[in-house]
Formats: structure tokens, C-alpha cells, sequence
């Protein structure tokens, strides 16, 4: 486990932006969240297909797979509903004052449909979205803002149905920060234990349950005194709780990889697309050997975006799995100085980077990870010391453990927004160079 701390870190004279540019992508996650949300306002270029373009795109990544939709027919002509019919699509209702149908129909004959003459266009029959959002107006911290994520939560982007796992000490599931925006159940829907060392339920050191607030913590669904002051990246994610360290923080990489592999055999069920590991083995190894790079690249060959803390060893240190494993997405530590704005933003002096002993360069993005405030699991967690605690349940914490889970809930925003999306696709979003 990387470790945490409260001390402010000196500052180093240069500027997240200027940091190895050349061979090193900045973490750019303002310009990515634009990119990846704000296409969302832009309008579609003319098609000769009539399908709505993003409709298309969902069908054309996954041509076999049912999409739910509305046909609008032209002038009441019932050739349209004959032609989904023979196309191998089924009509499961009918909008008659619209002159329109709902259908289920195959991603390989969308595109072929919207061209029938009898067919006026096709849309998708989307889920419905509550106008509830975010209130992001009380915060009392900076990293989201850093990263633009209040602009995603005003559009509805919350992370809401994106399974996040996160691989620690454990999560504290009775804390309301992860119970849904009516408080009726926790979002935290199952906890697995894989531990050598014994592990209280709820998480009774503490790691776990701060890093689970950076993705997911919601502080709106808490008393009036801190609601809506500290909100993790994906507020509305839904959490998995993969315990694979005992109360002292201490875990075997066995005990890791047994937590990964059950990760990937429930991605599906769980719907889990991003696993956060903030964690790295206390021996330098080549990912070629080690047995941990290999179960964390069998998680993303299996199509799980899996996030790692690069470390808090300063330059030259990136030797020690799963951190150098080229597939993952490893994350560096960044301060925001105290401030919502990237331009003062510096490398945090004691972050791993430098290139592993296979020749890559890591980490592959940097994100805050200094002074970062999310909830406490309990008062006498092993990481709650006095001068960490603040207004009484949260806890302020320094290192890239810290940075990694600012990162997949930032993927967790990118999957609600772009459910057809690979992780090979966020992450090279990721990895776009600051401008």
C-alpha cells in the first residue's frame, strides 16, 4: 500500500505542464472531460442513414447486441413495422400519437433501416435521467473542480450504474456519504474478503473507506454541517468492496490477486468497468514475471479499466508491480496548490515516476493527490490521527493513493457518458498531452 500522509510536501520548481512533455502525457483530465462530455451538446453531422449518429455508433461497436429503440414511420406507412420484423428486430409497444414504434432490434440492422423508405427516422428509447443534480456549490474542496467534474455532475454525468471495485482495506458501508440521493440503500452493494490478516467488516483502518470517497463519497446525503462539502469524482457510482488487507494495512500479493481474479469473474454481473488499486508490491520486479501484473492484465484484457497508484518513492522508482505494467492505467500525484485552476498545479516532490526496468515510462498520468479530505471510517481508525481529522468525520490524506481513485472515478463519469466505450479508448483519452 502506498503510504499516506498529512504533511504539506515542499514545493519543486516546475509545473505539472512542463513535467517530461516530450515522452510523458499530462493527466489533462479538464481538456478529457471536455472531449469526452462535451460532444454530448455538439450536433450530429447529416447522415444518409437516418439514425441518430450516436444510436449508430453504440450498433456499430456491438453489431449483435439487442438495441432498444423508436422507429417513427412516414405518413402511418406499416411497411416500416414489417421491415424491423424481417430484419430480425421484435415490436414490444407502440406510440399511436406519434405515429411511432418501440422495437428491439439487432445493431447490424440499424443502419440498413434507417434507410427504408417507409421509415422516418430511429432514435434510441433511453433510460430516463432524474433532473436531480450534484449541488457542487458547497465545496469544500478542490480536486473535483480540478478535474471539472461539477460541470459533468450539472449534465447529469454522475457515474450512476458503473461498477467501481475497489481493492483495499476494506469500505465502511454504513456511512452515508455512499447510500443513494434518497438514502433508501447504500450504492455499496457487496464486500468480498481475501485477506491472510484479519480484517474488520467495516473497515477499521481506514484506507479503503477514504479512497471509496474520492470515487464515490457523497457528503449531500449527511447532516446539514458538512452536506455537500466534500463529494467524490463519481458521486452516484456504485461500489464494490474487494478487502484484501487486514486493520494494520498489511496484504500479501496472493491475497491481492485472489481479489483481482474475483473481480473478473463478476465484471459482468456487477456491471464493474473500472477497478482502483492503490497499492504496489514491497519488491521491484519485472511485470514479465510477477504474478500481480499478470492478474491486473488479465482484468483489463477481460475489458476492466484497472487504475494503480504509481507510488511515493520519488523519481526513479518505478520498478515495483503492478505500477510498471505498461497496460494499466498508473497514476502520479499532483497538488493543486490550493486551487480549482491547473495552471499552478506541481508534481508532488515525492511521487514515483522514471522509466521501469523494461523500458517504459511511467506514470501514464498525473492527477491531485495531495491534501485530499474524504470520509473517515471510524474515529479510531488506524489512519485517524487528530491533525488528519476535519469537521469530525473526514480525513485530509497526502499520497498517490490518494491520486489513483480521482482517476477511476473520473472512468467511471467516461463509462456512464460512453457505456460503449472500451478501457483501451479512456485511456487513451486519458493520455492526451496538456495544450
Amino acid at each position: 500500500m502506498t503510504n499516506a500522509t498529512s504533511n504539506a510536501p515542499p514545493a519543486v520548481p516546475r509545473r505539472i505542464a512542463n513535467w517530461r512533455r516530450p515522452r510523458h502525457a499530462v493527466l489533462a483530465l479538464l481538456l478529457t472531460l471536455l472531449l469526452l462530455f462535451g460532444a454530448l451538446a455538439m450536433p450530429a453531422s447529416a447522415a444518409e442513414s437516418r439514425v441518430l449518429p450516436e444510436l449508430q455508433e453504440w450498433a456499430n461497436a456491438a453489431p449483435d447486441a439487442e438495441q432498444r429503440v423508436i422507429v417513427r414511420r412516414v405518413e402511418g406507412n406499416r411497411a416500416a413495422d414489417a421491415a424491423v420484423t424481417r430484419a430480425g428486430g421484435r415490436i414490444i409497444g407502440d406510440l399511436g400519437a406519434l405515429d411511432a414504434f418501440v422495437a428491439l432490434v439487432p445493431g447490424r440492422a440499424l443502419n440498413s433501416l434507417g434507410r427504408h423508405p417507409a421509415i422516418q427516422y430511429i432514435s434510441p428509447d433511453a433510460p430516463m435521467r432524474s433532473t436531480t443534480i450534484i449541488d457542487s456549490s458547497q465545496l469544500a474542496t478542490f480536486y473535483p473542480a480540478t478535474v471539472n467534474a461539477p460541470l459533468v455532475w450539472a449534465r447529469g454525468i454522475t457515474g450512476r450504474g458503473v461498477g467501481v471495485a475497489i481493492i483495499d482495506t476494506g469500505i465502511n458501508k454504513d456511512l452515508r456519504d455512499f447510500h443513494d440521493r434518497t438514502n433508501n440503500y447504500s450504492r455499496l452493494i457487496t464486500r468480498q474478503a481475501f485477506t491472510s490478516f484479519h480484517a474488520s467488516r467495516l473497515d477499521k483502518h481506514g484506507h479503503g473507506t477514504h479512497i471509496a470517497g474520492i470515487v464515490g463519497g457523497n457528503s449531500c446525503n449527511r447532516e446539514t454541517a458538512v452536506r455537500c462539502r466534500y463529494i467524490g469524482i463519481a458521486p452516484e457510482a456504485t461500489l464494490i468492496d474487494v478487502t484484501v488487507a487486514g486493520d494494520d494495512g498489511v496484504s500479501y500479493v496472493s491475497d491481492v490477486v485472489r481479489g483481482v481474479d474475483w473481480v473478473i469473474e463478476n465484471r459482468q454481473a456487477l456491471n464493474i468497468r473500472v477497478m482502483n488499486l492503490a497499492m504496489v508490491s514491497s519488491v521491484a520486479e519485472s511485470y514479465r514475471t510477477s504474478v500481480l501484473a499478470a492478474a491486473v492484465e488479465r482484468a483489463w484484457f477481460s475489458g476492466i479499466l484497472v487504475v494503480v497508484s504509481a507510488g511515493n518513492g520519488g523519481p526513479d522508482t518505478m520498478r515495483f508491480p503492478p505500477a510498471n505494467d505498461p497496460f494499466v492505467v498508473t497514476v502520479g500525484a499532483s497538488d493543486t496548490m490550493g486551487t480549482a485552476i491547473r495552471t499552478d498545479d506541481r508534481l508532488a516532490p515525492w511521487s514515483s515516476y522514471g522509466d521501469t526496468q523494461d523500458g517504459h515510462v511511467k506514470p501514464d498520468v498525473v492527477a491531485p493527490g495531495r491534501a485530499i479530505v474524504a470520509p473517515r471510517s471510524y474515529p479510531d481508525a488506524v489512519l485517524s490521527t487528530n491533525q488528519r481529522v476535519v469537521d469530525q468525520s473526514y480525513l485530509r490524506l497526502s499520497g498517490t493513493s490518494m491520486a489513483a481513485p480521482v482517476v477511476a472515478g473520473v472512468a467511471a463519469l467516461a463509462f456512464q457518458a460512453r457505456p460503449q466505450w472500451t478501457n483501451d479508448q479512456v485511456k487513451c483519452n486519458m493520455r492526451l498531452p496538456a495544450l
